[in-house]
């Protein structure tokens, strides 16, 4: 059955057209895989050769996710690297292209720009990053440690998404409806009719103003990968590999989140060699928007607990 990626929030608007962005003015941009990707990239001040920690959201979302978690990661003495997966915010919306492998290319190519098209010094470069990925971000990390485990100091998988998992009937046949709407009434009227009312959702909309934040989001993204056919999925997914990932790994889950990811969670605790797992009390699907002291104090501890140990 061929592989569809779906499964996270957002915050705030971002237009999905890069030229008229870089019209407007310079962000910071790179060519990965033929498509203009946006990132930002900030270090604490008045240092350098720092640990990166590169931050990846999820589906219906942007870079702003993180918008609390990076004053954090700097303040705790870290490079922050935040990108728009391609699809979604500022970065190019292409046809076709929306599958983990194609999404896990895309990072290693923004890494690998990151080195060679500014005059940096080797310091700056990005040889090895801790990756954060919530949701479908979580899946795009799980494949980018598959393929360059050379390059990944740890992985922190929040309400991860799990490539090969097999998600419930009811979870599946929600994304089928969310698909079916988009292509008999548009994107739009489908992230606003099927989208937000998801359960996965419950937990923000406990909190009315990081819902509007995230409601916001959610109708500016533009949704082509709802139109796209499916990409074929590999041979070997990743939820059959897991035991070859040997970075040091924190898998968090909200306690209030949906089944179908805390059976993910406990698969990848399980499996994953040097995994532990950490269920977030009182939160849900989204918990750097929901709960964000809490995740930066799980997040940061976990980080300095791997630095201490390499």
């Amino acid at each position: 059955m061929a592989a569809r990626v779906v499964g996270s929030v957002a915050i705030g608007p971002h237009e999905g057209d890069a030229s008229a962005t870089m019209a407007a003015g310079h962000v910071p941009h790179v060519y990965t895989n033929g498509i203009v990707t946006f990132y930002e990239d900030a270090r604490p001040q008045g240092r350098v050769d720092v640990p990166a920690v590169v931050l990846i959201h999820g589906y219906s979302v942007d870079l702003r996710l993180w918008d609390d978690t990076v004053p954090a990661l700097l303040e705790a003495g870290f490079r922050v690297i935040r990108y728009d997966v391609r699809g979604h915010g500022r970065s190019l919306v292409p046809p076709r292209g929306y599958d983990f492998p194609t999404y896990a290319s895309d990072l290693a190519e923004l890494l690998d720009r990151l080195n060679v098209d500014r005059p940096i010094s080797e310091e700056l470069a990005v040889k090895d990053a801790h990756l954060v990925g919530l949701s479908m971000g979580g899946g795009i990390a799980l494949q980018f440690a598959l393929e360059q485990p050379q390059r990944v100091r740890s992985l922190t998988l929040v309400d991860s998404a799990l490539p090969g998992f097999t998600y419930s009937p009811q979870f599946t046949a929600h994304i089928e409806e969310l698909v079916g709407t988009a292509r008999r009434l548009g994107p739009r009227a489908a992230l606003e009719q099927v989208w937000l009312p998801h359960p996965i959702f419950d937990g923000v909309r406990r909190f009315p103003e990081r819902f509007a934040r995230l409601r916001e989001m959610v109708l500016a993204f533009p949704g082509r990968d709802l139109l796209a056919e499916p990409s074929p999925p590999p041979p070997v997914q990743a939820v059959e590999r897991l035991a070859e990932i040997r970075a040091p790994t924190l898998v968090l889950v909200g306690e209030l989140d949906l089944p179908d990811f805390h059976l993910a969670a406990q698969v990848l605790a399980t499996n994953l060699p040097r995994a532990r797992l950490q269920v977030l009390p009182d939160c849900g699907h989204v918990p750097p928007l929901e709960r964000p002291q809490e995740f930066n104090r799980a997040l940061v501890e976990f980080l300095l607990e791997v630095e201490r140990g390499s």
